[in-house]
């Protein structure tokens, strides 16, 4: 045995987190004093194979009764308490790694010398929460706040991130098999056989953290200590590998449905960003039984998708407890018959031209979920209907059998009253309705009204739960192939990052040039980002900017503002053409909100000025766009003025500004052409707008230009 392994296991066993872990273990086996092997193994986790054989090598030392104890007739090897203490710390070394043989046959002795002056037999164990009334009054509780600190800060923070690291690698990775199941298994020991398994012999990976992605697109978190399916022939399991690959880097496991692995996104950008989200999971992989170990731990992140038009859970639950809370009549029968939950179908449409569909319902109706459709052309009576398009709770206390509120009295029988109450809508458009029902008249009271706003607040915060994940999980392969650009809405132009980035290129070939004409040599090798030897003898910018965004926001609202700004984006991409004779002359970049930057190669300062006039001249005025790709949604927001700034260098003077020792790098001099560039924007804004600025850096002005010239 090496000899290091004592010192090894020592500092294994000094931290606190890994103590606390042996004496749990160590308080369960403490509920048997003296235990069969069978027993033993079933408290510890080991085979009876391999307590015998440890037995055998002296590891373990059991207890065999005289055939003439009465309680052990058969003569059984007995585990006392000492033993089963061993086999918890035994425990603790073999799952993180340390063969038996590395176990020295004194290993409670290490244990008990860390301890202190606590024995093995007296260790201060935190009891769990089905204890005793009268131990419940015990100092071995945490305070209140102490364990909410320690669930908050310490407990949450890692499961959350465990759980939402599953959730968005398995939704990146099938991001295209909807309607089904599929699944991420995270052995604990990377050194099981690395041959693949198949769905029935699973289990031989052993412990695994799994993250479980249900066909509503529910998504679990959970530890098990031998995954394994219900129905193994349902599913199929492979590597995380990228096309192309031949070994895994980790023993990470894919689980798809029979038929869907081809759906699968395994490209190497998707595979590599996948691994090293889980790459923390399996640096702390000591952390999964302490998180998601024993217990109900099992973290749910509750989800949906209706496009599969399955009924969720969640929802079907919360419409059977609706009905509940009506209570019973007389007859011990429900006073409320039935409820359902209705969601708009399309909610891109005006409010007033969504249909309801049926989501969820309760027991005792026979609506087809997914199916069932309240158009505002043919519902138009329908007390749902109604109350999604008033914001007011709408209810009939008596209804005849001529109601003409009542559309599907075939299906939903004798309806004497119902009520339809929205949900949400109180600080913004609703998000569906709960419509609910009574055999009996005047079933809902004040009271009753009261009770439902609640549980369309529950509901409402289960729905808004749910955008908020499904937004979080939307357009993931975007993502990976363009990473910088967050907001897709200004894609077509070009960055703040790569307006920056030419203008050092820009710079960086200058200065590749006069090295080489410095040394008498012809420049070849200038970087190909910038067009090699046809380095222009001048540059020129024109910034364009919106006057007065924040009066556009609070007349109108911050989504126009932003429509606004694309459209006049859109607008100056297309008038580049007219402006300028060659694509390559010109660069287009948005740089935030109403702000756009053009780089130009090649023009004076004066054709400059003239085509900033010429710009600003076409953009101003009446601008026109569209809301959305609904007929009749175009806006017209009137007098859209803007303010301009232009500035100027020569080929000189930019190596001036690399020749000046005050400038050491490039990003220096880069700095200060952006700089420059923002303070004349600025001078627009100071002036009250709708004017152009120019620097000229030849004669360090600055000169307001209004009609035909720049004036100083």
């Amino acid at each position: 045995m090496d000899g290091r392994n004592p010192q090894r296991i020592q500092k294994h066993l000094e931290d606190e987190t890994v103590q606390q872990r042996v004496r749990q273990n160590i308080l369960r086996g403490r509920e048997d004093l003296t235990v069969t092997i069978g027993r033993a193994s079933e408290l510890s986790g080991f085979s009876i194979s391999q307590l015998r054989d440890w037995e055998k090598k002296g590891l373990l030392k059991p207890v065999r009764p005289e055939l003439s104890d009465a309680k052990s007739a058969t003569g059984q090897r007995q585990y006392p308490i000492s033993e089963l203490d061993k086999l918890a710390i035994i425990r603790e070394l073999i799952d993180e790694g340390f063969p038996p043989g590395a176990i020295p046959p004194n290993i409670e002795e290490i244990w008990t010398s860390l301890q202190g002056s606590q024995s093995p037999t007296n260790i201060n164990v935190s009891m769990p929460e089905s204890r005793t009334s009268s131990e419940a009054g015990s100092n071995k509780y945490l305070p209140i706040n102490k364990r909410m600190n320690m669930a908050y800060l310490d407990h949450f923070y890692w499961r959350f991130y465990a759980s939402r690291a599953l959730q968005l690698v398995l939704t990146l990775l099938a991001e295209d098999v909807l309607g089904t199941y599929s699944g991420l298994i995270l052995p604990a020991k990377e050194s099981y056989d690395r041959h693949i398994p198949d769905s029935s012999n699973l289990a031989e990976v052993g412990e695994s953290l799994v993250g479980w992605l249900g066909q509503t697109r529910s998504f679990c978190t959970l530890l098990s200590p031998a995954p394994s399916f219900e129905y193994p022939s349902d599913f199929q399991i492979l590597p995380l590998l990228a096309e192309g690959e031949q070994e895994a880097e980790d023993p990470t496991l894919v689980v798809v449905q029979r038929d869907e692995v081809s759906k699968l996104n395994l490209t190497r950008d998707v595979v590599e960003t996948a691994r090293c989200l889980l790459k923390p999971l399996y640096e702390d992989k000591w952390k999964w039984k302490k998180y998601f170990g024993e217990g109900m731990q099992d973290l749910i992140n509750p989800g949906v998708d209706f496009t599969p038009r399955l009924p969720d859970r969640v929802l079907t639950h919360l419409t059977n407890i609706v009905v509940r809370l009506g209570g019973k009549n007389s007859d011990g029968e429900d006073r409320w018959r039935f409820c359902y939950i209705l969601l708009p179908e399309n909610q891109t449409l005006p409010l007033q031209q969504r249909s309801l569909v049926i989501r969820a319902m309760s027991r005792h109706v026979r609506h087809s979920v997914g199916v069932t459709t309240l158009t505002p052309e043919k519902y138009r009576t329908s007390l749902s209907v109604r109350a999604f398009q008033s914001g007011h709770i709408v209810y009939r206390q008596e209804s005849s059998p001529e109601d003409t509120t009542l559309q599907f009295s075939e299906i939903e029988g004798p309806v004497r009253s119902n009520i339809a109450v929205p949900i949400g809508g109180e600080t913004g458009e609703p998000l569906g309705v709960l419509y609910v029902t009574s055999y009996e008249t005047n079933a809902f009271s004040p009271k009753d009204c009261r009770v439902l706003r609640i549980m369309t607040r529950m509901i409402e915060e289960l729905l808004n739960g749910y955008n908020a994940r499904k937004q979080l999980t939307r357009n993931l392969v975007d993502l990976i192939k363009d990473p910088e650009t967050v907001d897709p809405s200004f894609r077509e132009f070009w960055s703040e990052n790569d307006f920056i980035r030419d203008i050092e290129g820009l710079l960086k070939d200058v200065q590749v040039r006069e090295s080489y004409e410095a040394h008498g040599k012809v420049a070849t090798t200038i970087s190909a980002d910038v067009s090699s030897l046809l380095i222009p003898d001048e540059i020129s910018f024109i910034a364009v900017d919106i006057d007065h965004q924040d009066r556009i926001v609070r007349d109108y609202n911050e989504q126009m503002l932003r429509n606004l700004q694309k459209t006049i984006g859109q607008r100056i991409r297309d008038l580049l053409p007219a402006l300028f004779t060659r694509y390559t002359d010109y660069k287009l970049y948005h740089i935030y909100g109403g702000r756009f930057y053009l780089f130009l190669r090649g023009f004076s300062l004066e054709k400059t000025k003239k085509n900033a006039d010429r710009l600003k001249k076409a953009l101003e005025g009446n601008v026109a766009f569209k809301q959305s790709d609904l007929l009749g949604s175009t806006y017209i927001i009137p007098d859209v003025s803007l303010h301009l700034a232009v500035t100027w260098y020569s080929y000189d003077k930019l190596k001036e500004f690399l020749e000046t020792k005050q400038y050491q790098t490039i990003a220096d001099v880069s700095s200060i052409l952006y700089r420059t560039l923002d303070s004349v924007l600025k001078l627009g804004i100071d002036e009250g707008g709708n004017v152009i600025y120019g620097w000229d850096p030849e004669t360090a002005t600055f000169a307001a230009y209004r009609s035909d010239e720049f004036r100083k």
